[in-house]
């Protein structure tokens, strides 16, 4: 197989990807979902864990958090704007992830939380 061959053959794989991408229930599949649509590999999902892991232990130790910082890590990290850290914290929360870290990442927002959080902030309301 030639080089251009190779190139042509990635970039059929590419679209037939992102086409599978678009089928794929992110009701039913968050965080899949989510890995297509950012185009993650493995480590690069690992590395939202540990972002994520870091602040659940910072709650459990009761430490004060700031979440700006988190937000700035999340977009350090994966070079990425403040709506697409939404997704993340969306897709982990809708797969039963992470529900302390973005519970209290969503309610720092409070009383102006963004509509995309009413899911998680109106679920802990009393």
């Amino acid at each position: 197989m030639t080089n251009h061959e190779l190139v042509e053959q990635i970039k059929k794989l590419q679209y037939q990807v992102k086409t599978l991408a678009h089928c794929i229930d992110y009701e039913r599949y968050p965080v899949e979902s989510l890995v297509l649509s950012m185009d993650w590999d493995d480590s690069q999902l690992n590395k939202a864990h540990d972002i994520f892991q870091k602040y659940d232990e910072k709650l459990e130790q009761k430490e004060e958090i700031n979440w700006f910082e988190f937000e700035h890590e999340l977009e350090a990290e994966f070079k990425i704007g403040y709506q697409t850290v939404k997704s993340i914290v969306l897709a982990f929360f809708n797969n039963h992830q992470w529900v302390d870290v973005c519970n209290s990442y969503a309610m720092s927002f409070e009383p102006t939380t963004p509509v995309e959080f009413h899911c998680i902030t109106r679920r802990s309301e009393p």
